[in-house]
């Protein structure tokens, strides 16, 4: 039997180092922590190969004590820690005396340090854990480490490490993370000579960002605070339009520290859901102030995870900031020139082919997002207007007269109408549909038809005022449409004119939105309508499909679908929610069946009861291509003002896009 015995001091570092050292970039995250600790202001950062050959990190910090050069490299020597209770109350970024002890193993180290106070510094040299004699050194105030030829005594890890574009690239990273948790820090790095980055104290937080992260991303971030407490996160989230196929753009900080952590990046997934497509993820930069003693960030050998002793309390924190913020902007999302074209400027090119696609490239310009007037709290500029002297007249729910079941018979009308009749009698209008000139999202509120026919009725013009020139002849016939009303295209979609420009809205999505609102807040408030099926309808599965829909039964049956076991592979199917009553029961629980199939494990109730209420209202809601009268049209739009997030259908996709006066106005070349 092999006998136990102890482990020689050098190979001892070996394995610790292997914990603490992966590759270059890891050395320069220890040693930008050490120099932050040590209340550095500058800090430069000059690397040779990605930093297998050379790391050299200099900073103005306090320095250190020259009796203490000794034990800079010792396992377990630390200047921030005294007692084990300081070790549930960190403030610094360091603290178990690990990193140097670690790089000098399997590097040729160079530590050279000076107090302000001193008259001279002290120059210490370590080569894989062999120590040369320490000599005097007479450079400025701060610490300049050197490390040389990394890996160079274990040359299997060396060969580990990737190339030298993807090692820098890890330790730009490194260095992104500190200059964000440290505003205030200036920073340089260089590579073989030639400067990456220069960030000076002066830039801000969002400068940094735009640096880091170009400038359409800071163009679209929001502000964060959730205001002064025990607990507070601050930062910068972005708007949905600029999301990412990865997270990679989502920075979580924590005292200052970068943490990476699952739960709070769900927090924030969360706040985004119904803003953002499936598969798309939203960007944000979160600063969390959490007392030390309710944090642990001794559970990780790099420190790149923490525990919170009220993690629920911080994931609703991170949750209703967010959101909360959301909430106060305009989500409409513009339709813009490709980036870097400006038609006025390249001014007119003879024999110049059409534009084949002008929104075809996937680079955008994020137009200035700000708060509509409604959201201010502002009288809104009327959007539409009607001819002088004409009384306007609301219209009412859509008239299924000769049209057999209407499309949109599932927009609740009773609720809208009593809804509408309350806002009315508050208004001193006997009108049962409180007419309104202008609302949230800006929508004309009157047909087509009743305007062109109070436009016959306007008194004649002046026998004096000239005749109106006579129309050229054109190969094809303008449409005649009376002014600011709204038309359909391609049965799609609803082009109306606003007073920022033209917006055009997705038929379906807006449905959509409208539906699952419905349906939500019926369910929240308990007062949801269920048609039971006097003959419950069986429906045959396959056994897999079966199994999922007897699994989420209970969720189901909050959304007013009850289903039981009907025997082998058959359900039945006893209920179903009347607001959606324009499908067939069946169909919409195929619907719900499709979702609930294409799910790798069963999500969260929650998460469970908003995607099935998406599902079931995107089964429901008008589709493109189907026909709507001028009536459905303006009652659509009625409803759409209502909305509480009316710029964006359950699922992400935008319910409407503006196209703003100004771009219109470049487009054709209007000076």
């Amino acid at each position: 039997m092999p006998r136990i015995r102890q482990l020689p001091p050098d190979l001892v570092t070996k394995i610790a180092a292997g914990e603490v050292i992966e590759r270059p970039a890891s050395v320069v995250k220890e040693l930008l922590e050490n120099s932050v600790d040590a209340g550095a202001t500058r800090i430069d950062i000059d690397l040779d190969a990605g930093g297998t050959e050379l790391i050299r990190v200099v900073d103005d910090g306090c320095g250190i004590e020259l009796d203490d050069m000794p034990l800079a490299f010792a396992q377990h020597a630390t200047s921030k820690l005294k007692s084990a209770d300081d070790l549930f109350d960190i403030h610094t970024m360091g603290f178990r005396g690990e990193a140097l002890a670690s790089v000098a193993g399997v590097g040729q180290v160079t530590l050279q340090s000076r107090t302000h106070d001193a008259a001279s510094g002290c120059e210490l040299r370590c080569d894989g854990g062999a120590f040369h004699a320490p000599k005097p050194w007479n450079g400025a105030p701060g610490t300049r480490l050197e490390v040389r030829h990394l890996f160079y005594n274990v040359p299997v890890r060396k060969k580990f490490l990737k190339s030298v574009a993807t090692e820098l690239g890890h330790v730009c990273e490194t260095v992104t993370r500190i200059a964000l948790a440290h505003p205030t820090l200036h920073i340089t790095l260089r590579h073989n000579g030639r400067l990456v980055y220069d960030i000076p104290a002066s830039a801000g937080l969002a400068d940094r960002i735009a640096l880091f992260f170009t400038g359409e991303v800071r163009d679209a971030l929001y502000e964060i605070d959730s205001g002064p407490g025990p607990m507070r996160v601050t930062g910068f989230i972005a708007d949905p339009k600029c999301d990412r196929g990865n997270s990679k753009l989502q920075y979580l900080f924590v005292n200052g520290r970068w943490f990476r952590d699952r739960s709070l990046a769900h927090a924030l997934q969360e706040s985004y859901r119904g803003l953002l497509m499936s598969g798309r993820y939203a960007i944000g930069f979160l600063f969390l102030t959490v007392p030390p003693d309710k944090i642990d960030v001794n559970v990780h050998p790099t420190k790149a995870e923490v525990r919170f002793q009220e993690n629920s309390l911080v994931y609703s924190l991170v949750r209703a900031t967010v959101k909360g913020r959301l909430l106060k902007e305009n989500l409409i999302p513009y339709l813009t020139t490709p980036v870097g074209e400006d038609p006025e400027a390249a001014g007119p090119k003879p024999d110049a082919e059409p534009d084949a696609g002008l929104f075809a490239s996937p680079r955008r310009e994020i137009a200035e997002q700000t708060l509509a007037p409604w959201e201010r709290g502002e009288a809104a500029d009327p959007l539409w207007r009607v001819p002088n002297g004409v009384q306007p007249t609301p219209p009412g729910p859509p008239s299924l007269k000769g049209r057999g079941e209407s499309r949109l018979a599932a927009l609740d009308a009773p609720e809208s109408a009593s809804s509408f009749a309350e806002r009315s009698e508050a208004s001193g209008s006997d009108s049962p549909l409180p007419f309104r000139e202008g609302g949230p999202g800006g929508v004309g509120e009157t047909s087509a038809e009743q305007i062109s026919s109070r436009e016959t009725e306007r008194e004649p013009e002046s026998p004096s005022a000239p005749p109106p020139p006579a129309a050229p002849a054109v190969p094809f016939a303008l449409p005649k449409l009376a002014p600011h009303t709204a038309i359909q295209l391609h049965d799609s979609y609803i082009v109306l004119e606003t007073s920022d420009g033209m917006l055009v809205i997705d038929q379906h999505a807006l449905h959509e939105r409208i539906l699952f609102e419905q349906l939500r807040r019926r369910i929240r408030d308990g007062k949801l309508e269920v048609q039971r099926l006097l003959i419950p309808e069986p429906i045959d599965l396959p056994a897999e499909q079966a199994a999922l829909v007897l699994e989420a039964a209970d969720a189901l049956r909050e959304l007013g679908l009850d289903v039981s076991d009907f025997g082998g592979n058959t359900i039945l199917l006893s209920s179903y929610p009347t607001l959606l009553g324009r499908k067939p029961p069946h169909e919409i629980l195929r619907g719900v069946v499709d979702y609930l199939v294409t799910q790798e494990r069963p999500p969260a109730k929650e998460a469970l009861l908003h995607l099935l209420m998406a599902t079931m209202a995107c089964k429901a809601a008008v589709k493109a291509g189907d026909k709507l009268n001028a009536e459905e049209i303006a009652y659509l739009l009625h409803l759409r003002a209502m909305a509480e997030d009316s710029h964006h259908c359950p699922h992400g996709r935008p319910t409407s896009l503006l196209f703003s006066r100004a771009e219109l106005d470049k487009q054709f070349r209007r000076t």
